[in-house]
């Protein structure tokens, strides 16, 4: 079964994007008005409160009411781009407008961030008007939408991850050379690690990622960097694969074969036909899940985040540096 996501794939059309994007901004809200007051608040530098203030017994000008309820005015203004480069005179025509003594925020969402030069003359012509003004790169989204969250938050943690994984998919920011997917292997983590290769049904959907590590028992037990990817039928003794990507080649033939007939006889999978399989050199590591739980299904780690700057040829200083570490 093909994953669901919280976020269409079918388009990277700026007005798609803006509505993922929009629509992580609402969950958020729903989730928690402070939560996106903090979100909002790191991703423009300026202090941005969102919801209701409740005040007892504050003065006012002429006496001192029991108690009020002030809702705080603001709006915020979206530019999306995605393959244009971004028009300033655009820009400034949004700014027109905006009205009233509300906080007035002006976000331009990019794949990269505008120059110095061109954030200074937009800032510059807003200045009179007191318009916050903040150029966002998707990345960004991500990496402060994920800070929100503590691990125990699972739906919302799932919500931000799939943002992501749709910015990944969609050429919005590529992070796909950091991800390590990991894949709960159950009954076939050993022919798995014997030979190198993970197998899923072809019809199943997943996001680009480099490296995949095998886990059971709440451990990443082996890694390896993915060297070619092959749909695979396997019929009266004869090997028919087609590459999906990554190095076109033959060195693996034996050994899907051998996974093949090892998953049936050792772990009664039928794996024969309409399989995709992950091929590389697996290495031995120790990465330990330390929240409570299992995983259902894949998930993904960016070794980036956990490593800091890596050589992605060296995957045994990869399992080297994971092993003994633990993620949530």
């Amino acid at each position: 079964m093909s994953q669901i996501h919280y976020f269409q794939r079918y388009s990277s059309k700026e007005n798609t994007v803006t509505n993922n994007t929009l629509q992580l901004l609402a969950r958020l809200y729903s989730y928690s008005p402070l939560k996106a007051s903090e979100f909002l608040t790191d991703l423009t530098g300026e202090p941005i409160e969102i919801g209701i203030e409740i005040n007892q017994q504050e003065r006012a000008k002429q006496s001192i009411p029991d108690g009020q309820v002030i809702q705080r005015g603001f709006k915020i203004l979206v530019e999306s781009k995605v393959d244009a480069s971004p028009d300033i005179k655009q820009l400034l025509k949004h700014v027109k407008t905006f009205s009233g003594k509300d906080q007035k925020i002006l976000l331009l969402l990019t794949r990269e961030p505008l120059g110095a030069d061109k954030i200074q003359r937009i800032k510059r012509e807003i200045s009179s008007r007191e318009i916050i003004f903040s150029n966002i790169t998707y990345e960004d989204i991500c990496k402060k939408a994920k800070k929100l969250f503590e691990a125990y938050e699972r739906e919302m943690r799932d919500l931000v991850d799939d943002y992501e994984e749709y910015c990944n998919d969609t050429d919005l920011f590529d992070q796909s050379k950091y991800y390590m997917r990991i894949v709960p292997c159950g009954q076939s983590l050993e022919i798995n690690k014997r030979h190198g290769i993970y197998f899923h049904p072809s019809n199943r959907g997943y996001t680009k990622h480099r490296f995949l590590g095998i886990y059971k028992e709440k451990v990443v037990q082996a890694i390896w960097k993915i060297d070619s990817v092959f749909d695979v039928n396997y019929r009266n003794g004869k090997l028919q694969k087609t590459l999906v990507e990554g190095r076109n080649t033959n060195d693996y033939d034996k050994k899907l074969v051998a996974i093949i007939r090892d998953a049936k006889m050792e772990c009664g999978y039928n794996v024969e036909v309409e399989h995709r399989f992950f091929c590389g050199e697996p290495i031995e590591t120790n990465y330990e899940k330390s929240s409570s739980g299992g995983i259902w299904g894949p998930c993904f780690v960016n070794l980036k985040e956990v490593l800091g700057d890596f050589n992605d040829e060296d995957v045994e200083g990869i399992a080297q540096g994971i092993r003994g570490m633990t993620w949530e």
